[in-house]
């Protein structure tokens, strides 16, 4: 499945990127943390401009599984 390796790592992660993170938006490329930003429009342009679309995981960090559960299948836009 695509961008699993880099879902692992924020489930693996998620206490300690809570602890630093809550609220933000990350970009995750491997299992390596790239950068955290406060929308989720700045965290797709900035990683756009590094990395191929479906390279990076964008995932914001909260408590809730509400945001953990949105998954696409194709290129989206917001």
């Amino acid at each position: 499945m695509a961008l699993e390796r880099e879902y692992s790592y924020f489930l693996k992660n998620k206490e300690s990127l809570l602890k630093n993170y809550e609220g933000k938006f990350i970009v995750i490329v491997g299992e390596e943390l790239m950068g955290n930003f406060n929308t989720q429009e700045e965290a797709l342009a900035e990683a756009s401009k590094k990395y191929k679309p479906g390279s990076f995981l964008i995932q914001k960090v909260s408590k809730g599984e509400e945001d953990t559960t949105q998954r696409f299948f194709s290129m989206v836009y917001f």
